[in-house]
């Protein structure tokens, strides 16, 4: 998660995430509870947050009695959530990997992308086959994103579109359960100027069919 923050004034991809997290701890945001929803309905089992940042999400599903694994590119913040997860007594798997890169050894019930995806382009498209990839057979992906056409920042290809999130995650073979666009508020990170109290997103719940022929672990 890039703690529902990452809005006007967006880095470019040469951008260090680093240098937006302290690493203590004290970035470590409030759980996304619209994102989070879709597990509600799932039996707590194992848990993927792709660009988890300092942990807000990842902290929480750990809190229900899920399995949490988290990746974030950033070594900042993968310090932050696991000094967040050290003092709350939480146990969770936390990885600095770049998710457009990284292969999971396991399945997950549920997938979690929370204003995480990388520009559109080749890393985007990555990012989002691991997360496909990631789920296991009726596990259920949760992704948040700013929306393109709402949104008055950012490059072109910087954030996403309803239909773009509609058709990708449809050819990767998910079942579209819920995608909307919806105004949601913005968080900042510590030290960084003012931003607006809510935005557009594009929130997108989907499930991976259960006659897939991958395996579960």
């Amino acid at each position: 998660m890039h703690d529902t923050s990452h809005a006007p004034n967006d880095p470019q991809p040469s951008f260090d995430w680093d240098d937006v997290y302290r690493g203590d701890g004290s970035d470590t945001s409030a759980p996304d509870p619209l994102l989070l929803a879709p597990a509600d309905g799932l039996a707590p089992g194992k848990a993927l947050d792709l660009g988890c940042g300092a942990g807000g999400n990842a902290l929480a599903l750990a809190g229900r009695g899920w399995r949490v694994t988290g990746v974030d590119i950033a070594p900042r913040a993968i310090a932050s959530a696991r000094t967040s997860a050290c003092a709350r007594g939480l146990e969770l798997e936390l990885l600095v990997a770049d998710s457009a890169a990284w292969e999971p050894e396991t399945t997950y019930d549920f997938v979690l992308s929370s204003y995480a995806l990388p520009p559109r382009g080749p890393a985007r498209t990555a990012t989002l086959a691991v997360a496909a990839a990631a789920l296991a057979p009726g596990g259920v992906l949760s992704l948040g994103e700013w929306d393109e056409e709402g949104c008055d920042w950012g490059a072109g290809g910087d954030l996403v579109t309803l239909d773009e999130m509609r058709t990708h995650l449809s050819r990767l073979g998910l079942d579209v359960l819920r995608a909307e666009r919806l105004c949601v508020p913005v968080h900042q990170h510590p030290g960084h100027e003012q931003e607006p109290a809510g935005a557009a997103a594009v929130i997108v719940t989907a499930r991976k069919p259960r006659d897939t022929l991958e395996g579960s672990d």
